[in-house]
């Protein structure tokens, strides 16, 4: 629901998000004044009834929205470690494909070479559009095909052999789980639940009756936390998008330290 932001810079994410909810609530707070005089009274009016009001519905608001930060960002943290551990993955392939004879050992060793280069030039950059990256399928079946058509000669070659296969099999897992970790995001009808009980919080905080100033300076604050907490969760919904996106450093470093590539 707020995949534009991932366009922009942080800062001006979180200026948009708190300013937007500052100003609706002031807003609110000074075109209603007139209405809830009439309803409530002078000051203080409702204010204990709207009180315990605000109180009960900000406690299960409260709740949910502590529930979907804390969850948004775990997922992003499992979404580094899946990276973490496909990097890792793609170097040990590439140290015991290094036991093979030539020219089988350069030629599996070139694809995981241009598997990375995928990764780092192709892949992660589409996934920070939002786009569906391309080629690393192809890559990964045509390393598998040289794998394949290996046919150890010796003893010691079949041990490295099957370790190599089962080796591949743990990165393919580890590979799938990165990718369907790139296409989560909170459901739409979560989105409307937030943002429908973030509006009917600030329509309690405009029932308030206090002094002007007192009431827009208060529910300022109180609607700037609010924006804070939905532009917290908004940019973290999606973890391989926007500035703070899941960082490509494992694969960086393994390209370097593994493989030699500069």
């Amino acid at each position: 629901m707020f995949t534009w932001m991932y366009g922009l810079p942080v800062w001006l994410d979180f200026l948009i998000v708190t300013a937007t909810a500052v100003l609706v609530a002031c807003t609110g707070i000074w075109f209603a004044r007139p209405l809830v005089l009439g309803l409530f009274g002078p000051e203080p009016g409702k204010n204990e009834t709207v009180t315990m009001v605000l109180t009960v519905g900000g406690v299960f608001y409260g709740l949910l929205l502590g529930l979907v930060a804390a969850a948004t960002y775990e997922n992003a943290d499992v979404a580094q470690g899946l990276v973490a551990d496909e990097a890792a993955a793609v170097g040990t392939l590439y140290r015991e494909v290094s036991a093979y004879p030539e020219p089988e050992r350069a030629v599996l060793r070139q694809d995981l070479i241009d598997y990375t280069d995928n990764m780092l030039l192709v892949c992660f950059p589409a996934l920070r559009r939002g786009e569906e990256p391309v080629g690393g399928t192809a890559l990964v079946t045509r390393f598998q095909e040289h794998l394949l058509a290996f046919q150890p000669e010796t003893a010691a070659e079949g041990i490295v052999h099957a370790a190599t296969i089962d080796q591949f099999a743990r990165f393919d897992q580890e590979r799938r789980h990165r990718i369907n970790a790139a296409s989560g995001g909170i459901p739409d009808v979560l989105w409307a639940v937030i943002l429908v009980g973030g509006v009917i919080n600030l329509v309690l905080l405009c029932l308030f009756s206090l002094d002007r100033g007192a009431h827009l300076v208060l529910g300022g604050l109180f609607a700037f936390f609010l924006g804070a907490m939905i532009f917290l969760i908004a940019i973290l919904d999606f973890p391989f998008r926007s500035e703070l996106s899941v960082d490509p450093e494992p694969f960086e470093s393994m390209y370097i330290n593994v493989m030699g590539v500069t």
